[in-house]
């Protein structure tokens, strides 16, 4: 879903002047900015119609019903994962995340400047949970089913991977700001 990280310092005939002369956010300086491709948006997309289509020609009209239903269930999952891991911090729920459309952050996702390291451990949590939920549902329902949780609850977590792994080797403690153009990294 990235593809292009701009250190500041490293590269910075890259950046205008005014950017790379104080980078600063509240005590925050910016220490890295990974740009959103359109084209990476665009075969995220692509890759729901596509996954969708596969599942659909496979299972047939219990696939068409899984696949809608499914993206439904596993947001709904992701919201109450997140609801209850985020309610053990001080500030409220609603303050700190909300749901959100803009590619590729789709789902419950941080609108104001998160820590890195809340947001790997609430991803390590909604990774677990939701695999767990999707595997559960097999007794009671079909393979086609099972195979549509898996996939929208891995479509939903996999630009939030993606940025975990470009991120792995940043320190914990600093603040990650996501948005529908870039995502910036500040540290204090």
């Amino acid at each position: 879903m990235f593809s292009r990280t701009v250190r500041i310092g490293e590269c910075s005939s890259m950046l205008p002047p005014a950017s790379v002369s104080d980078p600063t956010y509240y005590h925050y300086q910016l220490i890295r900015k990974i740009a959103l491709r359109p084209e990476r948006k665009y075969s995220y997309i692509a890759a729901a119609l596509l996954g969708s289509a596969v599942i659909i020609v496979v299972y047939g009209w219990i696939g068409l019903v899984a696949v809608s239903l499914s993206l439904g269930i596993m947001l709904a999952v992701h919201a109450f994962v997140l609801k209850l891991t985020v309610r053990r911090i001080d500030e409220p729920w609603e303050k700190r995340f909300a749901f959100r459309r803009d590619w590729p952050w789709i789902g419950p996702l941080p609108v104001m400047d998160t820590n890195l390291r809340l947001f790997r451990r609430l991803h390590f949590h909604l990774f677990l949970v939701g695999s767990c939920v999707s595997l559960l549902a097999y007794p009671w329902s079909g393979s086609s089913w099972i195979v549509a949780l898996f996939f929208w609850h891995l479509w939903l977590l996999a630009p939030r991977l993606r940025l975990l792994w470009q991120l792995r080797k940043e320190k914990r403690d600093g603040v990650i700001r996501l948005s529908a153009r870039e995502v910036s990294y500040y540290h204090r």
